[in-house]
């Protein structure tokens, strides 16, 4: 008799737990319902024709990381110590 009433409050719980969830349902964005919003902006998350705002952001990270990285070989470069001089090639005895 116990075990039929856990059951059927258990069970109880589970069905109000589950109305619940269905009636808050799932969020919507800024264009749900709007047609004229829509009309206006047709792709809100694009920033330019191929390009989210987020996929820009990750394009100038890698530049800047790899100009970082490659501004140590740009200074030898400038100051010529990426390679010997080729002006003399050495004492001849």
């Amino acid at each position: 008799m116990k075990t039929t009433s856990t059951y059927r409050k258990t069970l109880t719980i589970a069905a109000l737990l589950g109305a619940s969830m269905l009636t808050i349902g799932c969020s919507s964005g800024q264009h749900a319902g709007d047609i004229n919003s829509i009309r206006m902006d047709p792709s809100p998350s694009m920033h330019t024709l191929d390009q989210r705002s987020s996929d820009r952001v990750n394009m100038h990270a890698r530049m800047k990381d790899s100009n970082l990285r490659m501004i140590s070989t740009d200074i030898d470069k400038m100051f010529y110590v990426d390679r010997p001089s080729r002006l003399h090639h050495g004492i001849k005895p």
